[in-house]
């Protein structure tokens, strides 16, 4: 069976002043996640942004962390597929006007703009470096593997205000030039990866990326920012293509503490998508956490779509 299994994380949330429930979720995490490993293969582990809270720290626990997650599931850090959330940058005044000047002209780039909100990132990016031992210097990049493909897309790149909601722009030039590179991989599964729901984007970019999606092989999208587990399917690019949205990774007021657990068998053209939710009263996890009625259970199966036409 050619299976690609693989774990999402997204919105950690790490900080240094974590209380001992926090730590003894993060603790249960891997210990389970290390239970599955024991009976399952994994081949890749994603995390969808927001490593720290508000710009935070990049410390020594957080590395710590990812390392655990990276040798619990017997991967290596090229496995490990991260991108920023817009807690992963640094806010400021000139960062403000910059990114409101790209949703004015649409972002049609300039270099000093580029340069001015790549730099937002410093602090994500000397930590990514400590981790993968490879810069972090991109907006949108394919990474291509032996079983499958992974497109990420650093969404966060003009966010950071207050009314990010429907107002996200592409860097179209780079995201065309970056995504074609999938063209030719119709018999991998390719999948996509960024901190925010597309609806976060502009509904002209919207439209851009589903359609993209279509003609260049994506097969689903995964994202969080919301703080819950959710799906959902768009078919406007021309096929159905589902997104998988991870919960939050810090216990708060109106989240939900997921994880979840995919699975496609290319062979079968299907697979499945299991959510874990985390218990507070009983400090333990339980399947669910996986908001609409198709994943009840906290299991929602997956067909691939593209490889049944």
């Amino acid at each position: 069976m050619d299976t690609i299994r693989w774990v999402h994380l997204s919105d950690i949330h790490f900080s240094a002043d974590e209380n001992n429930e926090m730590k003894r979720m993060r603790d249960s995490l891997l210990e389970k996640l290390w239970e599955m490993s024991q009976e399952h293969e994994f081949d890749a582990v994603f995390i969808t942004g927001d490593l720290t809270y508000q710009g935070g720290y990049y410390d020594f626990n957080l590395k710590k962390f990812i390392e655990a997650l990276i040798y619990i599931l017997k991967l290596t850090p090229d496995e490990l597929f991260m991108i920023p959330g817009n807690h992963d940058l640094a806010r400021s005044h000139s960062r403000d006007l910059a990114v409101a000047e790209t949703r004015k002209s649409g972002f049609e780039y300039e270099k000093e703009i580029i340069g001015q909100l790549q730099k937002d990132f410093s602090k994500y990016n000397i930590f990514y470096r400590k981790i993968k031992n490879e810069e972090a210097q991109y907006i949108y990049k394919v990474i291509t593997k032996d079983k499958f493909n992974v497109f990420l897309m650093n969404t966060a790149f003009t966010s950071g205000t207050d009314e990010d909601e429907g107002k996200l722009i592409l860097e179209k030039g780079s995201f065309y030039k970056e995504i074609r590179k999938l063209k030719d991989q119709e018999n991998c599964i390719n999948i996509a990866a960024g901190h925010h729901p597309v609806n976060w984007f502009s509904e002209s970019d919207q439209q851009i990326i589903w359609k993209n999606f279509n003609n260049f092989n994506i097969d689903f999208y995964l994202c969080g920012h919301m703080h819950k587990g959710a799906y959902n399917f768009n078919s406007s690019g021309g096929r159905g293509i589902p997104s998988f949205q991870c919960g939050s990774g810090k216990a708060e007021r109106d989240t939900a503490v997921t994880f979840s657990i995919g699975e496609v068998d290319i062979s079968a053209n299907k697979g499945r998508l299991t959510s874990y939710k985390w218990l507070v009263k009983e400090a333990r996890w339980a399947s669910g956490g996986l908001e609409g009625r198709r994943a009840a259970s906290g299991v929602l199966d997956i067909i691939l779509e593209r490889f049944c036409s």
